[in-house]
């Protein structure tokens, strides 16, 4: 496999991240396909803002797999910390209907996260078990469309 560094004033390298969260309570919000699909776009709205690519994506009933590209203005956990407030801030302010009776509060996603980095070797096979090999632990939920232009940069 090619390696696929990435060159900027000072520096060369790679920094991808397989990121995985849950919200509040372990609650099964994503079985709505309406709040998979309206928190992903915000979490790609936050994404483009901070340059950072989507490789892969894939909804559990009761949590989500991200896996991340080309990280560099950010550390792993302010990403994490920039993607959960933009998106929970934003389901809430717009469209706490669609899950009040599952999230109250001002909470939207649990406190702590997952997340492992990987290298430039594992891309494909980590987009294939984000993809593919988790539907075993949860029953089949469609992937959301997306709603704006980040389309272009999810494969």
């Amino acid at each position: 496999m090619e390696k696929e560094l990435i060159v900027s004033t000072g520096a060369v390298g790679e920094s991808n991240f397989h990121i995985q969260l849950t919200p509040a309570y372990w609650r099964r919000i994503f079985k709505d396909e309406e709040v998979a699909e309206l928190t992903l776009a915000y979490i790609l709205e936050k994404l483009v803002q901070l340059k950072v690519q989507i490789v892969a994506y894939n909804y559990g009933p009761d949590h989500l797999h991200l896996f991340v590209a080309n990280v560099r203005f950010v550390s792993e956990i302010e990403l994490v910390r920039q993607i959960k407030g933009y998106s929970s801030f934003k389901m809430r302010k717009h469209f706490s209907f669609l899950f009040k009776n599952k999230l109250w509060g001002k909470k939207f996603w649990s406190e702590g996260h997952f997340y492992r980095s990987v290298g430039a070797v594992n891309k494909e096979i980590m987009k294939h078990y984000i993809e593919e090999c988790q539907d075993k632990h949860w029953e089949k939920i469609e992937k959301p469309r997306v709603i704006n232009n980040c389309q272009k940069k999810l494969f």
